[in-house]
C-alpha cells in the first residue's frame, strides 16, 4: 500500500507489538539518548536494558546493507542493539498490570511509526524526495488498530514522523559506520560500554 491509499488505523493499546515473541525494537543512538535522559540513567542502568543482540554468523556485506539497522562490531561479534526482552518474550518496558508502554512519551522510533513503515522516492530531479507510507507485515498479521471501523489517520502527520525518523536512521548508520571503521583501525576496542560511552559523548 502506498501514499495514495486511505489508511485506516487508531492504536487501541492492545499490546501485540509489544508483547510479540518474534519481534525486537532496533534503537538508534538517538533513541537510546532519549530513554537515557526520560529515565536519567547511567551507563551501566542503558547496558541493563540494551541488547547486543549477537549474530549466530556473521552477515555478509549483501545482507548488511539490506538491513534497516546495521550492526556494530562488539567484543562477542557483529550485534544488532535493542530493547532488552524479558523471560516471557515481552518487552522490557512494557508494564503488564497496566498494559501499557512504561516509556511511552520517549519510546524508540519504530515503536512511535508502527504499525507503519515508511521509504524515500527521490524525485526526477534527485534534490526532491517524496516519502511513501506502508502497513507493515507484521501490523497487518497482528495489529488490532488496523481496521475499517477506525479513521482514516492524518497523512501529513505521519509522513513528518516518518521522514524525522528516516533522518534520525540515517544520522544513526552514519556513526555505526564510523564507529565499525574506528574499530577496524584499532583506533576504539570494540565493547558494548565503550558504544554506550560513545553515544553518551555525543551529548
Amino acid at each position: 500500500m502506498g501514499i495514495n491509499n486511505n489508511f485506516k488505523f487508531e492504536c487501541v493499546h492492545c499490546g501485540h507489538c509489544c508483547t510479540d515473541l518474534n519481534t525486537l525494537v532496533n534503537t538508534t543512538y538517538i533513541d537510546v539518548l532519549r530513554i537515557k535522559n526520560g529515565l536519567n540513567l547511567t551507563i551501566d542502568e542503558v547496558l541493563e536494558i540494551l541488547g547486543f543482540y549477537v549474530f549466530d554468523q556473521a552477515p555478509s556485506e549483501k545482507e548488511i546493507d539490506r538491513m534497516v539497522v546495521p550492526p556494530i562490531q562488539t567484543e562477542r561479534g557483529m550485534a544488532f542493539t535493542g530493547l532488552k526482552k524479558r523471560l516471557n518474550g515481552k518487552c522490557f518496558f512494557y508494564d503488564e498490570a497496566k498494559e501499557r508502554c512504561s516509556i511511552y512519551s520517549f519510546r524508540p522510533g519504530f515503536c512511535r511509526t508502527f504499525p507503519f513503515t515508511f521509504t524515500i522516492q527521490k524525485g526526477k530531479d534527485k534534490k526532491t524526495s517524496e516519502i511513501n507510507i506502508f502497513y507493515t507485515d507484521k501490523g497487518i498479521q497482528y495489529c488490532r488498530g488496523i481496521s475499517e471501523e477506525y479513521p482514516t489517520i492524518n497523512l501529513e502527520q505521519w509522513i513528518k514522523l516518518g521522514r524525522k525518523v528516516i533522518q534520525d536512521l540515517s544520522k544513526n548508520n552514519q556513526l555505526i559506520k564510523k564507529w565499525n571503521n574506528s574499530v577496524k583501525n584499532k583506533q576504539i576496542i570494540p565493547s558494548a560500554r565503550n558504544f554506550i560511552m560513545t553515544i553518551f559523548n555525543l551529548e
